[in-house]
């Protein structure tokens, strides 16, 4: 009797032992749904998504830039107007929009920090294994496709197209950088 219950212990903590290791290896690769994202317009834990009003938020941050400086913190906000278009910074995310198209609100938003799950530093790799079934492309990261990255030369990009909105990670020594979101109809500068 003895040796049943001592068996049927040793099963109870192998197979428990088993399900803990797959629990995390499974926990180790971030999970998102990239499509559910583009259709939201959104990056997660960002509060402001595609489309929304321009002068919403600016009020927004105008706000959250008085509180923070009341209160004996510091707090990024910058807009800044360019020929075609405007940036709108507040230190987390970067808001784009083009001048001609302001009606329809934020049409380009980027994360230099974490973004979609994946933190700063993760492989490129990582990712698309993360997001595999996925199609995507990818491409060299110019000026033109990262411009929001002053200065940056070099590197690859992993291009997630849903419609009318795409969103890209960028990856400097095959390392994560950043990655964006924006809405091809209103953003084509």
């Amino acid at each position: 009797m003895k040796k049943i219950v001592s068996i049927l212990l040793s099963a109870v903590i192998l197979f428990s032992f088993a399900a803990c290791g797959k629990e995390k290896a499974e926990s180790s690769t971030p999970s998102v749904d990239l499509e559910y994202y583009a259709k939201l317009g959104s990056i997660p834990d960002c509060p402001y998504k595609l489309g929304q009003d321009i002068e919403e938020l600016k009020s927004a941050l105008e706000t959250a830039e008085k509180e923070t400086v009341e209160a004996g913190g510091d707090y990024v906000y910058q807009v800044t107007e360019g020929e075609l278009s405007v940036q709108i910074n507040n230190g987390s995310y970067i808001y784009y929009y083009e001048k001609d198209k302001e009606v329809a609100g934020i049409s380009y938003i980027a994360a230099l920090d974490s973004a979609f799950g994946f933190d700063s530093g993760e492989s490129i790799l990582s990712v698309k294994d993360a997001l595999a079934g996925i199609e995507y492309t990818e491409e060299d990261a110019t000026s033109d496709n990262v411009f929001f990255m002053l200065g940056f030369s070099g590197g690859k990009l992993l291009k997630y197209t849903f419609d009318n909105i795409t969103i890209i990670f960028v990856f400097s020594d095959s390392m994560l950088t950043a990655a964006a979101i924006y809405d091809t109809d209103n953003w084509t500068i």
